[in-house]
């Protein structure tokens, strides 16, 4: 390889490289969203994720059954009929992190009236325990494993990533980013109220 030949591989990568910290940084810091009819609307631009993308997200959740971190297989149908919020999240992903409490506050507030939390974990089993040792969390969480492909249909474009569900598993709400208390709650108070 000539000198030249390699300067030129060097800038390419540099350039990729910057290229891929811009849109990840756009990802986690950017919040895309969308929510339902009369719904308080949640902060942020919207990008390429539409509300077709999230139901589709949607339907292939419920179909699924995923493990916890006991081993034991849950399946979505058993979570039917409740106000359903799913968020994708990791260990490694500090804005995930971050809106953890706040679910776990929320779902406590509300599991008796029929609002259900599920988090589906897209890292390793073991991180995801070793997480939770650390840093308890109130609701159930599921594992993926570390690969966004091994949940067939779902269409991840990055973390977190959150879907409200409504009693008929119609998407009510969703968002690329983190979630706030003062967004997801008045929406779980207006699904409650229908």
């Amino acid at each position: 390889m000539t000198p030249r030949s390699a300067f030129r591989l060097a800038l390419a990568a540099g350039i990729l490289t910057l290229a891929t910290l811009a849109v990840l940084v756009f990802r986690l810091t950017g919040p895309v969203s969308g929510p339902a009819d009369g719904l308080p609307p949640a902060s942020g631009a919207l990008s390429s994720l539409t509300r077709e993308d999230a139901q589709a997200t949607a339907e292939a959740i419920v179909k699924l059954r995923l493990y916890d971190l006991d081993g034991q297989a849950q399946p979505f149908s058993q979570w039917q009929g409740k106000v359903l919020v799913v968020n994708f999240w990791a260990s490694w992903c500090a804005p995930c992190v971050e809106e953890m409490p706040v679910f776990s506050r929320l779902h406590e507030r509300y599991v008796g009236q029929g609002v259900q939390f599920v988090g589906i974990g897209v890292d390793e089993a073991d991180k995801l325990r070793r997480f939770v040792a650390a840093r308890p969390v109130g609701y159930p969480l599921l594992v993926a494993g570390g690969e966004p492909g091994l949940l067939p249909g779902v269409q991840l474009r990055g973390l977190p990533y959150t879907l409200v569900l409504g009693r008929t598993g119609r998407v009510e709400s969703f968002r690329l980013g983190r979630l706030d208390e003062a967004t997801l709650d008045p929406i779980l108070r207006h699904l409650l109220a229908q």
